[in-house]
């Protein structure tokens, strides 16, 4: 890991931390944080080598784990619901797994057991995209592909055509690092063996990580509820009012 680590520290009563996906960054939250600071003590951080996050050699899951541990340290946490969407559904897992001791409950949206040949071939495309065409061809890419088509149309639909040509501020080099990172990860074999409250979300209509994704974890994780929630890749954004009144709903059956 190394270097600073950037986090948010929102709210007062029971700690949850959000841990992002693919882009990494706290800003992906914020949504979310919106409807649940009045209640919980929410806090959000950019991975490491993202955004205001510094990082010392590449990324790599248990790099994550530690920024996260570092911050319930500092914020003088015990322990925390834990959330994590896509990517961070394998940070999640990583910290349930390992410091089982700092976590109260576990979510995960959109994530995955472990890549099968469809995802490692999906993601192979999203890396040629950035590599030969950009940053703005690749965010566009995953626009269409990430987010339900009415979402799409009444947010990012332009009359002008797509310059996919046009400047990007997305950080090639990390992208592809991260998008390497995620792909050779897994801890499946692991799943069994924990012991504490799981949620399970996932979308029949998100084509990033498909629903089977989502079935495969619940079963693999003893005693875990699975939830359909439909709205893309992003439900956090596409829906947060649904989805923050699930992570609510969980959380109150802990208690």
């Amino acid at each position: 890991m190394g270097k600073h680590i950037y986090s948010v520290d929102q709210g007062a009563g029971e700690a949850v931390v959000l841990v992002s996906g693919l882009g990494g960054l706290s800003a992906f939250w914020q949504p979310v944080v919106n409807e649940l600071v009045g209640d919980y003590r929410v806090i959000t951080f950019d991975h490491p080598g993202v955004g205001q996050s510094g990082i010392v050699g590449k990324p790599t899951i248990p790099g994550i784990v530690e920024a996260l541990l570092s911050i319930l340290d500092a914020c003088g946490i015990e322990r925390a619901h834990i959330v994590g969407h896509s990517t961070g559904s394998l940070v999640t897992q990583a910290m349930a797994l390992d410091h089982p001791g700092r976590v109260k409950s576990i979510v995960l949206s959109s994530g995955w057991a472990r890549p099968d040949k469809r995802f490692l071939d999906f993601f192979a495309y999203r890396q040629f995209v950035l590599a030969n065409l950009g940053g703005t061809a690749y965010n566009a890419m995953t626009r269409l592909v990430a987010y339900p088509s009415n979402w799409y149309g009444d947010h990012f639909a332009s009359e002008a055509s797509l310059d996919y040509s046009a400047p990007s501020a997305v950080d090639v080099e990390m992208t592809q690092a991260r998008m390497e990172m995620l792909q050779r990860y897994t801890r499946r074999d692991e799943l069994h063996t924990l012991e504490l409250p799981a949620c399970v979300v996932g979308a029949q209509d998100d084509y990033v990580i498909p629903f089977h994704h989502a079935e495969e974890l619940a079963r693999l994780i003893p005693g875990a509820t699975l939830i359909e929630l439909s709205g893309g890749h992003f439900a956090p954004v596409t829906r947060t009012s649904v989805y923050t009144s699930l992570l609510r709903n969980f959380w109150e059956t802990q208690k």
